[in-house]
């Protein structure tokens, strides 16, 4: 009888085993990537971005999907003022890519004009 008893812990305690041996937990970038961009003073604008993986890219396009800027970002972190005062009036995008998926921040940039009545 005991030597039965003995046979059965030991077998629950195999079994025990394989069930913690195949469930394994992974965690692998709980955290999805985040893109932010700014506005600055004088047409100047800050992109950031977090929790990037390897090989990320940050570019920024015209209206036509033309790239005006790219860049890849091998930290866990990005961050960059962007002075677009040469760009044209229009609409643009930022976009970070990183792992399989692509994040996008359009923007536009637009002259306005002030008018203003003064006396002499």
């Amino acid at each position: 009888m005991k030597k039965l008893l003995v046979a059965v812990v030991i077998l629950m305690g195999v079994s025990a085993t394989t069930v913690k041996a195949d469930n394994h937990i992974f965690f692998n970038n709980l955290v999805e990537a985040d893109l932010t961009v700014k506005t600055m003073e004088g047409l100047k604008f800050r992109v950031t971005g977090t929790n990037l993986t390897e090989k990320s890219v940050v570019e920024v396009k015209d209206d036509a999907g033309n790239i005006l800027y790219k860049e890849v970002v091998s930290s866990d972190d990005f961050a960059k003022v962007f002075d677009m005062a040469s760009l044209p009036d229009g609409k643009y995008s930022v976009s970070l890519t990183t792992g399989a998926k692509t994040v996008v921040k359009p923007f536009e940039i637009q002259t306005e004009v002030k008018r203003v009545a003064t006396t002499k």
